[in-house]
């Protein structure tokens, strides 16, 4: 399997800012994020900074009881999921998430979103730190062609 990745660091908004920016870069649709780290590590601060970068403004809330919340940017979909409380596969199947032979472009970015792995191959795998000193560290997986492709074609700094 193709793979490459990256590694953002950030320890204020200021600096998360410009990490958001350059992974709203690499996630277009379609595109596929599993992010994973501890409970506050900073997933749904991340998702909310990506989503206002591609200009969607309003609340962007956990979906951690809902498990998916939806948000419109032009004709692409927008999914913001929260497996969390997943305890199944079966659990999986109900939330109707977005298939790979979707007509319409989506992206999908999935707390918790190990649970996915084998659904998606082609991926953005992050895996977000929390330091005892509150800085983050998060190292982004570009797994298959196509993300490893736009992770080799940006120029993205790591920071």
């Amino acid at each position: 399997m193709v793979m490459g990745s990256i590694t953002f660091r950030w320890h204020d908004l200021s600096q998360l800012n410009a990490v958001a920016n350059a992974c709203a870069a690499l996630w277009k649709a379609p595109a596929v994020i599993l992010l994973e780290g501890e409970l506050g590590a900073g997933k749904t601060t991340l998702v909310q900074k990506v989503l206002s970068a591609w200009g969607i403004a309003g609340p962007v809330k956990s979906p951690t009881f809902d498990l998916v919340h939806s948000y419109q940017m032009g004709d692409i979909e927008v999914f913001h999921v929260d497996l969390y409380r997943v305890v199944d596969q079966g659990e999986l199947l109900a939330l109707d998430l977005p298939s790979l032979q979707e007509d319409n472009p989506y992206v999908l970015l999935v707390e918790w979103g190990h649970w996915l792995r084998q659904w998606y191959p082609d991926r953005f795998e992050c895996q977000i730190l929390r330091e005892a000193d509150g800085k983050r560290t998060m190292v982004m997986t570009a797994i298959g062609d196509e993300p490893v492709r736009r992770l080799s074609q940006r120029e993205v700094s790591s920071t």
